[in-house]
Formats: C-alpha cells, structure tokens, sequence
C-alpha cells in the first residue's frame, strides 16, 4: 500500500517544548523537507537549525492547512486562538501541551494499536509522570487487577526557576546525604521544600491522563526535589489477587523498557542513564500490596520522546 505523504509541521516552535520536538525529530533523522516551523505572525521568521541547515519558521495564518499534516501542537496560545483551526478529515494533531482534554492519550506501547480505531485524530502525548505510572501499573492491573493506588511523584530541578536551583540542589543534597528518603520519611524529608506548591497544577493533569490507561481510582501527590535525576515515584498499590513478589518481578523484566536496581544503592542517589527505561527498585509486598520505587529519566520516557513515537506511529 502506498504510503500518504504528510508534512510534519511544528506550531510554536519559541516554546521549550517546540524546541525541543524539533531537536528530536533532527536526532530521528526526520528529512528536512517533511518538516515546516510554524509560529504565531509576529513571532514568525525566526531561523532554525535542523540537519545542518537553517530553515526560518513560517506564519501560521499564512501556511495552507488544507493538505495533509501531522501537526505538533507546542504553544498553548496557538490553541486559545485557533481552537478548530487545525481539525479536519486529512490532519493529524499531536498535542504537546495538555490544553485538549477530548484529546486521545497514547503511549505506543500501551495502546499504540487503537490509533486505527479512534474517532478521533488529535492525541495527546501524556505527561511524563502519567506514562511511567502507566507503564509500570497497566500490567499490574491486567495480571492481579488493581482495587487502588497512591503515587509520590518526587519530581526533578530543571522545572524550577534557575535562580533557585543552585541553592536548592546543595540543601537538599546535604539533607540526603545525612538520610538518604524512604518510604517511611519521604514528607517530613521534603517539608523544607523552598515552592512546596510548584506542581498543583499538574496533578489534576496526570489523573486526567491515567484514567484512560487505568480504570482504578489513583492518588498522586507531587513533590519537589531537586537532586534526583529525572522524576522519582514511590508506588503503592492494592490488587484484587495477592502476588508473589518473584510474578512483579518477571513482570517488569519482560518488559523491555523496564530494569531492576540493586536495592543496596540509597534513593534517589542513581546516575540513570538517559535511556528510555524505567528503573524500579525495593519491590516489596504485604498480603495484597505491592510497593516499589521509579525512577526514569523524563527527557527520554517522557513526553517529547513519547509525541515522535506517535508520529513514527501515524507515518507507518
């Protein structure tokens, strides 16, 4: 079957989230001719390094979106101005920013396979705690069938104002290095936090997304902590069935994205790799709980890698 030719168009690509899709789609190897930057009219014309050339971005109210495209959406005011502007029979619309909740959330690997069956062509790529809480929860509930579960997300420093990183990244390091956390003291160990409210706004995002990948009621709760590489997740959840803790443990190493850490190495203190993995480590289980911690690195598990895998979706 012949394939349809999209063009791959980035709308906001000023954003750190346009820029970072393109700096993703140039390590694709994504040709240079299938790609146009698009920005709002007074911000259009800017150069843009991709493959060793320089592409300038276009006007969006200047660009045909007649044909066919696969659109990034990266710049939420472009949404706020044009909200049916890009939804017809012949586009794909990626959203980048969390804005669309009728959005279809997609993790390839969960769910890839309806993409053919949706009513619907705008998707979401889900947030990078919501994809590593699915990844590793879904096949726990399709094998012991989750009753609940409460998620600590412990989130990395490069989400905070810079000026505050520095400090932020010596106190806490010396907080850790006194008592590494655990799942006993991880609140009172992040009381001293400088912007304990940074991500309220998050986790109604993050629940939003889960509820389309697991049916059971989640509780997350978001914190910050600006030592741990990534986003670190403390996991707890109750099944219908009591597993064996050696069952969770081949259930994760089927998994390719999936790898199990010495459980001797402190919290939060791993060197991860900027892979897309998941780590879990200190995997234990009471009667019908099982609890563990996560750690991924979210520049690769997260949602920027997460929107080119449905776009290497779409294409095929």
């Amino acid at each position: 079957m012949k394939q349809k030719k999209y063009t791959i168009a980035v709308l906001g690509t000023k954003t750190p989230v346009g820029k970072e899709i393109l700096a993703e789609l140039d390590r694709q190897n994504y040709p240079i001719e299938q790609i146009q930057p698009l920005d709002l009219h007074q911000e259009a014309g800017s150069p843009i390094s991709y493959q060793n050339q320089v592409i300038i971005s276009s006007a969006l109210d200047l660009f045909d979106l007649t044909q066919p495209h696969i659109l990034f959406l990266c710049d939420s005011r472009i949404f706020e101005r044009y909200p049916h502007h890009f939804l017809h029979g012949k586009n794909w619309l990626i959203d980048c920013t969390g804005k669309i909740q009728k959005a279809a959330c997609i993790i390839p690997e969960l769910n890839g396979k309806n993409i053919g069956c949706l009513r619907t062509k705008c998707l979401c790529a889900p947030h990078s705690a919501a994809i590593a809480i699915a990844r590793c929860l879904k096949p726990i509930h399709e094998k012991y069938h989750l009753i609940s579960a409460q998620t600590t997300a412990v989130l990395g420093a490069w989400y905070a104002q810079p000026n505050l990183v520095d400090p932020l990244l010596q106190q806490t390091r010396h907080c850790f290095a006194q008592t590494p956390i655990t799942k006993e003291n991880i609140y009172p160990m992040l009381a001293f936090n400088l912007i304990p409210d940074f991500f309220k706004d998050i986790s109604p995002l993050i629940y939003h997304q889960l509820k389309c990948f697991l049916p059971s009621p989640i509780q997350l709760h978001t914190c910050f902590a600006p030592v741990l590489r990534g986003g670190t997740f403390f996991v707890q959840a109750i099944l219908e069935q009591t597993p064996h803790i050696n069952g969770i443990r081949s259930l994760f190493q089927q998994k390719s994205f999936c790898q199990l850490l010495d459980s001797s190495q402190p919290i939060g203190t791993h060197d991860l790799l900027a892979e897309d993995k998941l780590y879990i480590q200190n995997i234990e289980i009471y009667k019908n709980t099982v609890s563990f911690w996560l750690m991924q690195d979210p520049l690769q598990t997260g949602f920027i890698s997460n929107a080119v895998q449905i776009l290497s979706l779409l294409i095929k």
